[in-house]
């Protein structure tokens, strides 16, 4: 984490120089005047001491102390502080909402999801080494899905609440899936489904300013050995769109910039709509027959170094190294550590806005704490995969699971004579939390999803952290490395337009 800027008092002095050989005794050399020291403004003041509170977790502080200096800014005419303010609103109120609950706040909430349990129970779960907590002047604060994750490191719960369900959400969807007869032998993907879909953001035109340029970066699907038949059916309004990544990249987005004094209607909508069709994967790999890396292509160079999100370190390599042992074969590693991922690291929702403002990587947070969640957990399984020289990346979109549908990251890897392989360790994990799966069930579900994956996904991103076209500058669009919803920049509007992005986009998506 940064620590806040100490604020330097300028001294500003004029001196009078002398040319060599120039001087005369009829001119005397004037005194140099006293030098003149420039106070700081009340914004940089208030800044200040927001940054002290923001390095001291104390983010709700941090966050009106940001309020207050972006006034400052705004009446002073600064309108470069006055933003960098106002996006240092939007990021300390973030992480103040990943950490709102001190210890009896977080024990009510388990009283209230898990009411069976015992005050006992509840203080042994909250001082669990896994949970989620930060330190705020010396109080723990706790996640604020404490109780989902209680439930998920402990798959009992979850198996006793199944079962009054008499459901289990993602492994009664899958397991049909997982058991069929594999129908196309012609190659790793079959079983194609076909799906429409579309990314709505709609904003209260009371909330952007009356003048001034919006700019909006569209999610939209893009092709892969597993998504086919990408079509952009229409984006909306059509007039503002600038460019388009189109359906071939890395990354699928649509680019739009719109004249804020043009919009007149009490909402702006900006709509993509889209056509796509999905395969399921199931890969045989013969681990004798897996080809050495051509280790100076560039593809080679991209996926096994760092980004962001995905950090290659010796601390990743040691670790890596000690699941793997003495195995050298980039298959076999994989599995190693694919198992070692699903049966050691609990899946748990994640901080993702408290990791993008304190500039934690997704991958050291699951090294650290041992727990995360999807896409924690698939840059985490992705880092140690490429700390071994083996390329890997994280794609991320969404699932389309009953009881289970929402954003979703997984991990993939690349062997020389096969190409990409899925993993999906959370996917894995979930069978755990079946009330009535049986052992050779369980491992029957969760062998499926090394190597192999479900035709209920939506792909915008073939990995983390690649950039915006065009780029953001240095426009604040957290999460930064995830494009699920769509990214906004507005440099007069009073609000960070990310919270909009946020609050108001909708993806809707349907199998045709």
């Amino acid at each position: 984490m940064k620590q806040p800027p100490i604020l330097l008092l300028l001294m500003v002095c004029v001196c009078a120089l002398l040319a060599a050989g120039c001087s005369s005794p009829a001119s005397p050399v004037q005194p140099a005047p006293l030098p003149v020291t420039l106070q700081p403004s009340p914004g940089d003041l208030l800044s200040a001491q927001a940054e002290a509170a923001f390095a001291e977790n104390d983010y709700t502080r941090a966050g009106d102390l940001f309020r207050l200096a972006q006034e400052n800014y705004t009446a002073a005419g600064n309108k470069a502080s006055s933003l960098k303010a106002r996006d240092r609103v939007f990021q300390s109120l973030g992480a103040a909402a990943d950490y709102p609950l001190n210890r009896s706040q977080a024990d009510a909430a388990l009283a209230a999801a898990l009411p069976d349990a015992t005050a006992a129970q509840r203080s042994a779960w909250l001082d669990e080494p896994g949970m989620a907590t930060i330190k705020r002047n010396g109080e723990i604060l706790f996640f604020s899905d404490t109780a989902g994750n209680v439930r998920y490191h402990h798959p009992a719960l979850m198996q006793k609440e199944n079962e009054r369900k008499n459901y289990t959400p993602l492994y009664d969807e899958l397991m049909p899936v997982i058991t069929a007869q594999w129908k196309d032998g012609a190659g790793p993907y079959g079983s194609p489904v076909a799906y429409t879909g579309s990314t709505d953001f709609a904003i209260p035109r009371s909330e952007l300013a009356a003048t001034g340029m919006l700019k909006v970066w569209m999610p939209v699907p893009i092709e892969t050995g597993s998504q086919t038949n990408v079509t952009i059916l229409s984006v909306e309004p059509e007039r503002y769109v600038k460019s388009s990544t189109g359906t071939g990249a890395d990354i699928g987005l649509v680019y739009l910039e719109i004249p804020l004094e043009e919009i007149k209607d009490p909402f702006l909508n900006i709509s993509a709509r889209y056509r796509f069709v999905q395969h399921e994967q199931r890969f045989a790999i013969d681990p004798a027959k897996v080809k050495p890396y051509d280790t100076s292509s560039p593809e080679y160079v991209k996926y096994t170094g760092s980004s962001r999100n995905i950090v290659v370190t010796p601390a990743m390599k040691a670790k890596a190294l000690s699941i793997v042992g003495n195995e050298t074969n980039p298959y076999l590693q994989a599995q190693k550590i694919y198992w070692d991922t699903v049966l050691t690291h609990p899946y748990s929702h994640a901080p993702h806005f408290w990791l993008e403002v304190t500039n934690t990587p997704e991958s050291v947070y699951v090294l650290n704490t041992g727990i995360g969640d999807c896409g924690s957990q698939s840059m985490y399984y992705v880092a140690l995969l490429r700390s071994l020289g083996i390329p890997a990346r994280a794609a991320g979109g969404y699932q389309m699971i009953q009881g289970f549908a929402g954003t979703h990251f997984w991990a993939e890897y690349y062997l020389e004579g096969y190409g990409w392989i899925p993993v999906d360790v959370t996917a894995s994990e979930g069978g755990t939390w079946s009330y009535n799966a049986t052992p050779a069930d369980l491992q029957q579900y969760q062998e499926y999803f090394f190597g192999s994956l479900d035709p209920y996904r939506y792909v915008i991103q073939k990995d983390v952290d690649i950039p915006l076209t065009p780029g953001t500058g240095d426009a604040v669009v957290t999460p930064a490395g995830f494009l699920q919803f769509p990214k906004a920049v507005c440099d007069t509007c009073e609000d960070n337009p990310m919270i909009l992005a946020l609050m108001d986009a909708k993806v809707t998506v349907t199998r045709e």
